[in-house]
């Protein structure tokens, strides 16, 4: 069975507030409610949310990881209680302009491979079959960080790309019309809202 992943626990700190609460103009609805829509339409209503600040999210068990704190957390709570679970689909709480149309896409091509599976020169969205090499790629590569570590440099080692690597997943050409823009800061989130081109970091 399929389960989406919805990373929506970082600090958020470029942006000083909660990303995953600011609210679309269009929909009305917060960057964390159109992610759970969009994931919903594809994993049939099976999604979780890592990140403990938000109601039923999952906490990170060994934090200061940068994304993988998330999976790791969410893959170890899923395999806790939801034996049936056999594959994910894990997307960032702020990337609001992808749509089903990608995560299909993202899934085929995973499932076709047999792999861990994300778009070319992006690391999110990802697919990932779950397996004995993802959880013993973690209980290898993630080690407790210190407290400072958000001052540091975001270490090689923990990084979502080094994973795909090391587990022999693929990187694919998005469709045509796929939107791979995050949203970061202030200037990014409005020019989102007044529908400008969102400028990289």
């Amino acid at each position: 069975m399929l389960a989406g992943v919805i990373l929506a626990g970082g600090k958020s700190s470029r942006m000083g507030a909660d990303k995953s609460l600011l609210t679309l103009p269009d929909s009305q609805q917060s960057l964390l409610a159109h992610s759970q829509k969009q994931l919903a339409l594809i994993c049939d209503n099976n999604v979780f949310i890592s990140g403990a600040q938000h109601e039923q999210g999952i906490a990170d068990i060994i934090p200061n990881c940068g994304p993988l704190s998330g999976i790791h957390g969410a893959i170890t709570h899923i395999e806790s209680r939801h034996d049936n679970i056999s594959e994910l689909l894990v997307v960032a709480v702020d990337m609001p302009d992808l749509c089903p149309e990608d995560f299909i896409y993202l899934l085929k091509m995973g499932r076709k491979n047999k792999c861990l599976c994300s778009f070319e020169n992006c690391f999110l969205p990802l697919y990932i079959p779950l397996s004995l090499g993802v959880t013993q790629y973690f209980a290898t590569h993630l080690k407790q960080q210190s407290d400072d570590v958000s001052t540091q440099p975001k270490k090689r080692q923990y990084s979502v790309k080094r994973m795909l690597d090391s587990l022999g997943g693929i990187q694919i050409p998005p469709l045509k019309n796929t939107q791979l823009n995050n949203i970061n800061t202030p200037v990014q989130w409005l020019q989102r809202c007044s529908e400008q081109p969102i400028i990289k970091a």
